[in-house]
């Protein structure tokens, strides 16, 4: 029931600041509050269809209806302080488990020209290729909602940041954690259900700290640009892994989560026509814990995703690009069956190859086909995104994704294949 409530209460609060808004500044993007005060703001509203092709084995809804959307709030004060408010809401018309009020970003912004700064809850990206990031893993993210493009969760954050006066850019980050967020994972009456009786009740989540989810966490990052148009980001993690382990308490399983270290490298440039990119993340626990066969084990692996992006100008018709991507992606326990490892890991051994055909108008009009192949097994999984912008204010986004599954650790959703079509509109 509050959780229903919370959601009508976003829902309500938002629709009534988007009308107030559009009423008082004519689709402005800026609002002046006051003499210290300015106000910026845009956003999104719009609907969402999914319907799944195959049959699921025990009868599942072939379809999902929802509605969606965001409001993003930036208060400017003076001195140099900024607060953010960034919200998102979503209602399923089909699976209640589905609702969503999301806080996104709610933080205290202070800043000047060498140092930052900001406190609250917040997003991070550390992403940089296009595929599987290994290093984008300071946010929770909801595998409930979407397990194959799961939405990042906000993450009740402390971040500095300090950018030396130097002639090389170089930024140097520090991350200050207090709370282990815990994610939902997809049962019950959900396609990316993994079919076991696992609890996301938080009262039976475990934890490797006796501090529980309040076990402190802390990264440090350091950024800088090598041959003047390659920029890397060298990283350091002492926390919680987002993605759970399964433990088994003779009845039901319950997300266990487990303390590790990771330390990497993420990397992109462009060198003329070339986009270089990689991510390589080494992880080591800090504790042991069971594997599925009921080992005890301290897993220790590096994992890569490493790739370029090629384009061609003008490659068919004048002024439309075609991109072409390659990545490999992997990690040191590539061929272990999935039960020897500490949890779910299923892109172990795979290559990404894709070709996105960008028209380069005003509406922003792309498409993308590309898909995953797993070089052991041969599984795949295909995927087609068409998106573009309507009047201007109107984006409408088409994907359709084929898993080809049969001996990954994904062929529990070999069913899944889904057709995706979201209309929004912008403001």
């Amino acid at each position: 029931m509050l959780k229903k409530l919370m959601i009508w209460m976003g829902v309500f609060v938002t629709g009534i600041l988007f009308v107030l808004l559009t009423r008082s500044s004519v689709y402005a993007q800026d609002v002046v509050i006051s003499e210290n005060i300015n106000m910026r703001f845009n956003g999104n509203i719009g609907v969402e269809g999914w319907y799944f092709p195959r049959k699921a084995p025990v009868g599942l809804s072939d379809h999902r209806k929802s509605v969606n959307g965001q409001l993003d709030l930036t208060f400017q004060f003076k001195p140099p302080v900024e607060f953010r408010l960034n919200q998102r809401f979503k209602i399923d018309f089909d699976n209640s488990d589905l609702n969503r009020y999301e806080i996104e970003d709610m933080y205290l912004d202070y800043f000047n020209l060498n140092f930052e700064a900001r406190a609250g809850f917040q997003i991070f990206s550390w992403k940089t290729v296009e595929s599987v990031s290994q290093a984008d893993f300071l946010n929770q993210t909801d595998l409930e909602n979407d397990l194959l493009d799961a939405d990042k969760l906000s993450e009740l954050a402390l971040r500095l940041r300090f950018v030396p006066n130097t002639a090389v850019e170089q930024v140097f980050e520090f991350y200050y954690l207090p709370r282990m967020r815990a994610t939902r994972l997809p049962i019950g009456e959900n396609r990316f259900s993994f079919g076991l009786p696992v609890s996301n009740d938080a009262d039976d989540h475990l934890y490797q700290s006796d501090m529980n989810e309040w076990r402190p966490q802390f990264a440090l990052s350091y950024e800088r640009f090598f041959f003047g148009q390659v920029g890397a980001r060298f990283f350091y993690f002492n926390g919680y892994n987002r993605f759970p382990g399964f433990a088994f308490d003779g009845r039901n399983f319950m997300q266990e989560y487990r303390l590790v270290h990771k330390g990497g490298l993420a990397f992109q440039g462009e060198l003329d026509a070339w986009l270089l990119k990689g991510e390589m993340v080494y992880t080591s626990y800090q504790k042991d814990l069971l594997n599925q066969l009921g080992q005890s084990i301290r897993p220790k692996y590096f994992a890569y995703t490493l790739g370029f992006e090629y384009t061609f100008y003008s490659a068919i018709v004048r002024n439309h690009d075609v991109g072409a991507i390659v990545e490999l992606i992997g990690d040191t326990d590539t061929g272990k069956a999935a039960a020897e490892l500490e949890g779910f890991r299923p892109f172990r051994n795979h290559l990404f190859a894709g070709f996105r055909y960008a028209f380069n108008n005003i509406s922003d009009r792309s498409f993308l086909f590309g898909g995953f192949v797993d070089y052991r097994e041969g599984d795949m999984i295909l995927s087609f995104e068409y998106e573009d912008r309507i009047s201007d204010v109107f984006t409408v986004n088409f994907i359709y994704t084929d898993l080809i599954v049969d001996t990954s650790p994904l062929d529990t959703f070999s069913h899944a294949d889904r057709l995706l079509l979201e209309v929004n509109y912008n403001f």
